[in-house]
């Protein structure tokens, strides 16, 4: 009995193994990954520019067909090749009537990648607590560290012993601001390499956002009024230089906030259907206009908005779904799921089980259950006894004909 229940341990070892390694073989030599462009909101056109990858190199065009040179596309997109087009002595002197200085153009620029992977990555547990106005030019770690449990605790790096005293002090601030203990999502910078301290977002155990930073040693607390009901699940603190908004607030079903700078009203992002779990998002900021480049797997939006955030112009591209394209229906029909030790959303090492839509898969299994089945009787083997073999093969397909071909029943005979 034991020798059985081995060789099907050793056979499910086998599958595992092959629904991992066959995949992940296919798509190396099948897979057609889509073209998706770079795509740019131009302020001199008024239209969207983009790079796209071609058959005879980049391509460089608008929504309207006109093709552009490496030039024309830079002058067409002053704000991000100022440097270029100064050196080059093509900056023009004003765009819509504003003085082109560069001090403004290099403060008012920013980019900003969201992916899955922001999100579903590991969080840290402790924290440092900077001081926000020390005085200093350039900012300094503290010597602890913070968590929020049931109160917020400070624990000196060195010791590790807790400070009772500064703990209990914002503690206190926290509870008068009504805080709910524990905090279920903490965001900050917790790096010296940002232009100024701003402390931490935070969101209590009832899903309410607060805003924790010290300043002189003291606690600061402000509480952030939010549409209700608004389930928090990503916060990604930004450190720009025009200090226009503080972080962007990632939604289940509320859409993207940005909460912006001093005042903390919460301004929405013009990004609907955007999805945190399965959308990746590339936003650009200058002088003029901010865009929103959202990616799916079948798809590509963007979105244009002037500096009060009204939208200008969208752009959009729609491609065939990867079990939509030949190579997906092909592996499909051969495979009836896929295993993957990673994925594009988490940078977590786990098996990800993925089925194959449909049910073609069916019948090549069906195949591989009757070459099973004559393999059997080639070796002048008993049916009966190789029912649950088949059972196998039959549900995993190729990958159960490897694991018990290479563990086969006579092997413990």
């Amino acid at each position: 009995m034991m020798v059985k229940i081995s060789r099907y341990i050793l056979v499910i070892i086998g599958i595992l193994a092959a629904s991992v390694a066959l995949p992940e073989l296919y798509w190396t030599i099948f897979e057609q990954v889509p073209r998706t462009p770079n795509v740019y909101y131009s302020c001199t056109l008024n239209d969207f520019i983009m790079l796209r990858s071609g058959d005879n190199g980049i391509i460089r065009h608008d929504t309207k067909g006109n093709t552009y040179t490496l030039d024309e596309f830079e002058q067409h997109l002053p704000m991000m090749f100022f440097r270029q087009l100064m050196t080059d002595g093509t900056m023009p002197d004003s765009i819509h009537g504003v003085e082109m200085d560069p001090t403004a153009i290099n403060k008012a620029r920013s980019y900003f990648r969201y992916t899955t992977k922001d999100m579903l990555s590991p969080r840290p547990r402790l924290w440092p607590m900077f001081e926000s106005e020390s005085g200093r030019v350039n900012l300094a770690m503290p010597d602890d560290y913070f968590r929020i449990t049931t109160k917020i605790e400070f624990i000196d790096a060195a010791t590790n012993k807790v400070n009772q005293e500064k703990s209990a002090k914002f503690t206190r601030a926290l509870e008068e601001h009504d805080f709910a203990f524990p905090a279920r999502l903490i965001a900050g910078i917790p790096t010296t390499r940002k232009s100024c301290d701003e402390g931490y977002f935070v969101k209590d155990s009832r899903g309410d956002l607060f805003h924790v930073k010290m300043i002189k040693g003291e606690p600061y607390v402000a509480r952030i009024d939010i549409p209700d009901p608004m389930d928090i699940l990503h916060i990604e603190c930004v450190d720009l230089r025009s200090k226009e908004f503080y972080c962007y607030l990632f939604t289940r079903h509320s859409g993207v906030f940005v909460v912006m700078e001093g005042v903390y009203h919460l301004q929405r992002l013009p990004v609907e259907g955007f999805d945190p779990f399965q959308h990746e998002m590339k936003i650009n900021c200058d002088m003029f206009n901010k865009t929103f480049a959202m990616e799916g797997e079948d798809f590509l939006k963007v979105v244009a908005v002037d500096d009060m955030y009204e939208v200008v112009d969208t752009y959009e591209e729609t491609w065939d779904g990867i079990f939509e394209r030949p190579d997906g229906k092909m592996f499909a029909s051969i495979f009836p799921f896929e295993l993957e030790l990673r994925t594009a959303r988490t940078g977590f090492v786990n098996f990800y089980f993925t089925r194959s839509p449909g049910f073609t898969w069916l019948l090549v299994n069906l195949v591989f259950v009757g070459l099973a089945v004559w393999l059997i009787l080639r070796r002048k083997g008993n049916l009966l006894k190789n029912i649950p073999d088949l059972l196998i093969v039959l549900v995993t397909g190729v990958f159960g004909f490897i694991g018990t071909q290479v563990f086969p029943n006579k092997f413990y005979d």
